[in-house]
């Protein structure tokens, strides 16, 4: 059985990503764990205090949301840091997605460490869902954002085993750059010509786009979106465009690296998109 583990700071933001891990939950037959942590960086009596308090307020939104009618999600008040609260808990109860909602930005240091949510992914091993819409609209416009790289492959491989693409039509989307096109620009070539060059290199790259997605073997035919421009552009251009309830996109980074490295496109995905975004790290070997 799939396992999700949502972390709620009982914010209006978590609001959000505890509402749609109901839905996802119901929806998949998933167990759902409810973590919330309590900062120890402070008194004993009032961690203590705090830790009861924050189990009576998340027993009680359980028992008021009307998402929650009939689940029977395991609650987990944890004490220390949440980053390492939620990367531990998540390692002890096997989960199969984390669900997280918008945290709040702390300007200076997160020049430095990025947010709670950017740190699960750097350091987690799980698919991570950040939740920015209300969980009443379903997410039925998925919007995968690939490059052709393995990453890719693998955060595809994680939507359609998590069951995000079972639930509308799923549309693949690939950015591409045309080679040239500013020297074309500075030469003699009409706007036609320019035009015609850049319809055939997109004619080239969906092709190679579809034997990539026929060799995943993922029992599923996506619509299939090119946009030209620089990735994070175009995607940006397209999500405009589209509005998508969900985008998915892998991030980037082995080993050590994976510690230090979302990846340009999906850190920034994470920071500026204003749908929810399922983002997958590379898978553990």
């Amino acid at each position: 059985m799939m396992r999700l583990l949502c972390a709620t700071d009982l914010s209006s933001r978590s609001d959000r990503a505890v509402r749609r891990a109901a839905v996802l939950a119901r929806d998949a037959e998933a167990e759902l764990v409810l973590l919330s942590v309590v900062d120890d960086d402070q008194p004993e009596k009032l961690v203590a205090k705090e830790r009861l308090e924050v189990s009576s307020l998340l027993a009680e939104q359980v028992r008021r949301m009307p998402e929650m009618q009939g689940l029977h999600p395991r609650l987990r008040v944890e004490i220390g840091d949440a980053f390492d609260a939620i990367i531990r808990i998540a390692d002890e109860e096997a989960v199969d997605l984390i669900v997280m909602g918008e945290h709040r930005k702390r300007l200076l240091l997160d020049m430095f460490v990025g947010t709670t949510v950017e740190r699960v992914i750097r350091r987690g091993r799980w698919p991570v869902l950040m939740v920015n819409r209300p969980a009443e609209r379903p997410q039925l416009r998925v919007l995968a954002a690939i490059d052709m790289s393995e990453h890719s492959a693998q955060a595809l491989r994680a939507a359609v085993r998590l069951g995000f693409t079972a639930r509308g039509d799923p549309t693949v989307f690939h950015a591409f750059e045309q080679p040239s096109r500013g020297s074309m620009m500075l030469s003699d070539l009409s706007a036609d010509a320019i035009a015609e060059q850049t319809a055939a290199t997109a004619a080239q790259t969906q092709e190679e786009l579809g034997r990539y997605l026929a060799g995943l073997d993922l029992s599923l035919t996506p619509a299939i979106l090119l946009e030209e421009g620089a990735p994070m552009e175009a995607l940006r251009r397209v999500v405009e465009r589209v509005s998508p309830d969900l985008v998915v996109i892998g991030t980037r980074g082995q080993g050590t690296l994976r510690r230090l490295l979302l990846g340009s496109v999906a850190e920034e995905a994470l920071r500026t998109l204003d749908c929810d975004v399922l983002a997958v790290p590379p898978e553990v070997v």
